[in-house]
């Protein structure tokens, strides 16, 4: 029997309680096994501290227990979130507000490739847990660049067993990397420096203006 595929949105518009507990609430399984969510939020948040009081741009900001982390760990003024997933945009909103940090962001329903952000450029766009869904890859890093100040950032996964067993159990497209794929499609940004950090199972780059 064939499995269902689903669009990476139709997938996740289903998981904002799933996804919020990696994070909020994780498991043994968690903490052993996906330690690259955890990399790479720490990554971004070191980022984000790099550029003081400054304003963030989460792309595919799902429940928002990301989005809450550098706002409370960090001098951002503001942060806007924008995810396809309308229940993540929903938990995300319940999540800031009783963080206490409700007044700092917004979140939005849209796909950030066609999303009209109406000349509005940010300090740091972020990117956690983004690429694997994302078919036209290189518009996305062509659009981070372009909404983007002082630097964006970007989490990639590689090839491997625990690619193998996600493509096995996911009923969406799932996207691997490797780093010449991160050289390559950074290539031609307006970015001082690209710095690429490896994690488990992945990587994460920083591109710094």
């Amino acid at each position: 029997m064939s499995k269902t595929i689903h669009t990476a949105r139709e997938y996740w518009d289903v998981r904002s309680d799933l996804f919020a507990s990696y994070y909020k609430k994780p498991s043994w399984f968690d903490k052993m096994f996906r330690k690259a969510v955890y990399t790479r939020t720490a990554v971004m948040l070191n980022t984000i501290k790099e550029c003081g009081k400054c304003t963030i741009l989460d792309i595919g900001s799902g429940p928002g227990v990301n989005s809450v982390t550098w706002l409370k760990n960090t001098e951002a003024t503001h942060l806007l979130g924008i995810d396809f997933a309308e229940n993540m945009n929903e938990y995300a909103r319940k999540n800031a507000a009783a963080e206490g940090v409700g007044d700092r962001c917004k979140f939005v329903q849209g796909d950030f490739l066609t999303y009209d952000f109406k000349g509005e450029k940010f300090d740091v766009a972020c990117a956690a847990g983004v690429t694997d869904y994302v078919k036209d890859i290189q518009e996305l890093v062509k659009k981070m660049d372009a909404v983007t100040n002082k630097a964006f950032v970007a989490s990639w996964p590689k090839g491997g067993l625990r690619m193998a067993l996600r493509r096995y159990r996911y009923t969406c497209p799932v996207f691997q990397y490797n780093e010449a794929d991160v050289l390559r499609l950074h290539e031609g940004c307006a970015i001082k420096n690209l710095e690429i950090i490896q994690t488990q199972g992945g990587m994460v780059s920083i591109g710094r203006k």
